[in-house]
């Protein structure tokens, strides 16, 4: 295997591995999805539901504690 590859690969592993901190607890999603069944959205327009599941999310998630660092755009 060339190194090219591995070194892709190994960069991948470490990718899937740290997305699992970027997502809500199974709990949090469930009740946000058991609200939903029982929220009367406007007729129940095209996004709607994804809108509502993300608003309930972030407003029962904490923000996260650390800034986040930015590159410079300017070379």
């Amino acid at each position: 295997m060339k190194p090219k590859w591995v070194l892709v690969a190994v960069t991948g592993l470490a990718l899937l591995s740290g997305t699992a901190a970027l997502t809500a607890p199974r709990e949090i999603e469930e009740l946000c999805f058991e609200q939903l069944q029982y929220a009367t959205l406007p007729l129940r327009p095209r996004g709607a539901g994804e809108a509502f599941m993300a608003n309930c999310i972030a407003n029962l998630t904490p923000t996260p504690a650390k800034k986040r660092k930015y590159r410079s755009l300017n070379r």
